[in-house]
């Protein structure tokens, strides 16, 4: 099986671009209506959007498997991507401007060749348009600005789509100006206002991974340390990051509360070290990260769950000392 990235954003972009357009335009003329953010392709007969935040069945004629596998070879082979051609098996993700384009190729996905289109939100909202949507409160607002600027470090948690980047996003908007800020993303979607800003972008083909990311940007004078999500045990290196010199770091990652939040980081820590005892972990936990945010996504609205703050460890129990600002199930 051979998994590829390629990234379009560069030269050949308009190219490579135009063939899917064509190729897929049956799919490209839902995803471009209005509302679309997200366009799902299971295999023939079987698509689906995401519009304004809920999903729906959608009709899509003239796109089978031969049309779908032959689109993504394509694809592949004009980015420089030859050894697709000749593989049966394959998952192609693609960084285009302003969008995602990601496949699996039959026979992994067993009704067919799956498509994924995504939209890049084109606007960064801020605290005060959360406050507008009702999904914070001012006094929230108020709290998470003055900590951001003070340095907290901070996790959002939530599971998939349900708007964790966003927030990422908006949060970074209250970075004072003068910090120099590093941030580490699979595909660039943060976009930030500070001047003085270096993205890096992970590329597992070429093993380019977080932890190299990470390690990299410890030599160029940052003052924070901005992950788009941990996945794997670069949440270790994350920490130590985090805890050694560093402020006001903050990242995502995929958990049910904010308390299983710090359950998932204790997790992903251990995978990047299993010989590191959990009392150890959860102390460094403890002492690096100071507040948790967790989103959540239902009926098509996106909304935050819980703000914890985390006031240190426990000495007797090695217990988070956890302060509860925020819960959606008391409001």
């Amino acid at each position: 099986m051979a998994t590829v990235q390629i990234d379009a954003t560069a030269k050949n972009a308009e190219k490579a671009f135009d063939l899917i357009r064509a190729r897929l335009s049956p799919l490209f003329e839902l995803f471009l209506q209005d509302g679309v953010t997200e366009v799902n392709f299971n295999g023939p007969d079987d698509a689906w959007v995401t519009r304004v935040g809920r999903r729906e069945p959608a009709s899509v004629n003239g796109i089978n498997e031969v049309t779908a596998s032959s689109a993504v070879r394509e694809l592949a082979s004009s980015m420089g991507q030859e050894s697709i051609a000749s593989t049966t098996s394959a998952i192609v993700d693609a960084k285009m401007p302003g969008f995602r384009f990601s496949a699996i190729l039959s026979p992994i996905a067993s009704k067919g060749t799956a498509l994924s289109i995504r939209k890049h939100s084109p606007r960064v909202l801020s605290l005060q348009d959360y406050v507008d949507q009702k999904v914070i409160s001012p006094e929230m607002a108020r709290i998470l600005s003055e900590k951001v600027k003070a340095g907290a470090n901070m996790l959002i948690g939530g599971g998939t789509d349900s708007g964790k980047t966003t927030f990422l996003n908006a949060l970074s908007r209250e970075i004072p100006e003068g910090d120099r800020v590093g941030t580490i993303e699979d595909t660039r979607e943060l976009s930030l206002i500070v001047k003085n800003w270096l993205p890096l972008e992970t590329n597992a083909q070429k093993g380019v991974t977080a932890t190299l990311c990470l390690k990299s940007l410890m030599r160029h004078s940052i003052d924070r340390i901005i992950c788009g999500e941990l996945r794997d045990g670069a949440a270790a290196d994350f920490i130590s990051s985090a805890n050694t010199g560093h402020h006001g770091c903050m990242t995502t990652l995929h958990c049910n509360s904010a308390g299983m939040a710090l359950e998932r980081l204790e997790d992903l820590c251990l995978q990047g070290d299993a010989s590191w005892p959990l009392v150890a972990i959860r102390r460094n936990i403890g002492r690096t990260i100071q507040f948790v945010a967790h989103f959540k996504k239902a009926d098509g609205r996106r909304f935050i769950t819980e703000l914890i703050e985390i006031e240190g460890i426990d000495p007797n129990t090695n217990a988070y000392v956890i302060k509860s600002i925020f819960n959606h199930q008391e409001h």
